[in-house]
């Protein structure tokens, strides 16, 4: 009998969707900005494609993401700013 040596198949890692890509770039975004808050528009000049999206799966993901009015009317525009960097599981930081 004899022995060969086999090569294990490695799997690609799968490329990055839109969403992952959109997702760690508003990430990013988010934790350079920790003072201010990012508008819906501010993301969208920024290439993010659907932001409203994009913020609510960061939040289904632990991400503490604020919303606060930018101005003191209650019907001026709405930002955005990261509350922790940490993703939260079950109220706790994650890791």
């Amino acid at each position: 009998m004899t022995v060969q040596a086999r090569r294990a198949r490695t799997r690609r890692p799968e490329p990055l969707s839109r969403w992952d890509h959109d997702a760690s770039r508003l990430l990013a975004m988010l934790e350079d900005n920790p003072t201010c808050a990012l508008t819906i528009d501010d993301m969208r000049e920024r290439g993010i494609a659907a932001p409203a999206q994009v913020i609510y799966g960061l939040q289904l993901a632990g991400y503490d993401i604020d919303r606060l009015s930018i101005h003191a009317s209650p019907r001026g525009p709405l930002g955005y700013r990261l509350r922790s960097a940490t993703p939260r599981i079950d109220g706790r930081a994650a890791g």
